[in-house]
C-alpha cells in the first residue's frame, strides 16, 4: 500500500462522515443567530447551525483534498479536531466553543477521535520518513556506544597488563 494511501482514505472517510453529519444537523436544526437553540441529532450529538456548517465545510475540504494534498488534510484536521476535543473536554459540559460550537461529552469524544484519526494518518503516510530519522538517530547513538564499549576494553586491557607487569 502506497503511503499517501492512508492519508487519502482518511481524508475520503471522514471527509464523507462530516458532510453527512453536517446536513443531517443541518436538517435538525438551522438556527444560527442565538447559539443556545441546539438539538440533538440522533438522541445523544447535539448540533446547531454553525456547527452543521463547520462540519459540511471540513467534509468538503476533506473531499477536495482528498487526491491532490490528503497528507495536508489529515494534519490540519487532526490538529484542529483534537484541539476542540481537548478544548471541549477542559471545558464544562455544555458550554460553546468559540460562542458557536457546542461542547458536549459526545461532540467532544467524536472531535478527539477524528482528530487522533487525522494526526495517525498522517504519521502512517510519514512512516517511512519518521523511520530513515529515528533510525539515523539510532545508528548514531549504537556508533557512540560501541566507541564507548571499545575504550572500555582498551581500559581493561592495559588495567590487566600493568597488573601482569606489575
Amino acid at each position: 500500500m502506497e503511503r499517501t494511501a492512508y492519508a487519502r482514505l482518511y481524508s475520503t472517510v471522514v471527509g464523507a462522515f462530516l458532510v453527512l453529519l453536517g446536513f443531517a444537523g443541518l436538517l435538525v436544526n438551522f438556527e444560527f443567530d442565538p447559539p443556545e437553540l441546539t438539538d440533538d441529532l440522533l438522541g445523544f450529538y447535539t448540533v446547531n447551525g454553525w456547527a452543521s456548517l463547520f462540519h459540511v465545510g471540513a467534509g468538503l475540504l476533506g473531499l477536495f483534498l482528498a487526491r491532490p494534498l490528503p497528507r495536508l488534510f489529515a494534519i490540519l484536521a487532526g490538529a484542529v479536531f483534537t484541539v476542540l476535543g481537548v478544548w471541549g473536554l477542559v471545558a464544562t459540559n455544555g458550554t460553546f466553543l468559540l460562542d458557536a460550537l457546542p461542547a458536549t461529552r459526545w461532540v467532544n469524544a467524536i472531535n478527539l477521535l477524528i482528530g487522533l484519526a487525522g494526526l495517525t494518518a498522517f504519521a502512517a503516510s510519514r512512516w517511512d520518513r519518521i523511520t530513515a530519522w529515528f533510525g539515523g538517530l539510532g545508528s548514531r547513538l549504537e556508533a557512540r556506544s560501541e566507541a564507548r564499549r571499545q575504550k572500555r576494553r582498551r581500559k581493561k586491557v592495559r588495567k590487566r597488563r600493568r597488573v601482569a607487569d606489575g
